[in-house]
């Protein structure tokens, strides 16, 4: 689909906008361009699947183009020619061009295809020391390498976490005085927490808390840690 576009917008436009000025013209330009381009790739396939016709991926389709051209300016092999065995070569003029001018060979890839990633591609390019140039493969290496057995997960006890999760933080802190309100700021400037990005993310994960019921909203940007019934206060009669 991609090469469909580029074709039609680049090689058959010349990225010229369409001449039509309403829809019926805008329609019966667009399938003028696309009768034209499913022709020209019938012609290319034909010309590739003849005996000693070159890789699919050497058939230009510019070239198929001005060789179309040429038939429409000269009026000439408008007609395809009878073949040795008297049917009609349907190769013909545009297909005889395509294997006369064969585009070059394809490079042989040397870098395996990896996702592109969301940061700069400055700070990751050839991190892994690909080759800038092709190098011919006389030789493969293979080895196998048996399989790890699993191994017992360790127990509950000795699993450290190599640091403590923002709402152990968060609910230490307001443990300390479980009665209190919190402001988010207040519990920021207590965690350490700078910048606006920071703090934002903080607030977020405060309000999320508080739909989940693990703190009270007791104002805009004021929690209040939830307790559990035995060691809330008792309500005076």
């Amino acid at each position: 689909m991609e090469c469909a576009f580029l074709a039609l917008r680049h090689t058959l436009l010349k990225g010229r906008v369409l001449r039509s000025k309403d829809p019926s013209g805008i329609t019966q330009e667009l399938w003028a361009l696309l009768v034209l381009y499913q022709a020209l790739r019938s012609v290319m396939v034909t010309a590739v699947e003849a005996p000693g016709g070159p890789d699919p991926d050497r058939a230009g389709f510019t070239i198929a183009l001005e060789a179309a051209r040429d038939t429409v300016i000269r009026v000439s092999h408008l007609v395809p020619a009878p073949g040795p065995d008297g049917r009609p070569d349907l190769t013909g003029h545009i297909g005889a061009a395509i294997l006369l001018r064969p585009l070059p060979a394809r490079r042989a890839r040397i870098s395996a295809r990896i996702v592109k990633r969301g940061i700069s591609r400055y700070h990751t390019w050839n991190h892994d020391g690909r080759p800038l140039a092709s190098i011919p493969i006389t030789a493969l290496t293979l080895s196998v390498h048996p399989p790890i057995p699993p191994t017992a997960p360790a127990p509950a006890e000795s699993r450290t976490p190599s640091r403590r999760g923002r709402w152990t933080q968060v609910s230490q802190l307001m443990a300390t005085d479980a009665y209190r309100t919190w402001q988010a700021q207040e519990i920021a400037d207590a965690l350490g927490i700078k910048g606006r990005k920071p703090f934002n993310s903080l607030s977020t994960q405060l309000g999320y808390w508080a739909r989940g019921g693990h703190l009270t909203r007791t104002a805009p940007s004021t929690y209040k840690i939830t307790l559990p019934a035995a060691l809330t206060a008792a309500e005076s009669p």
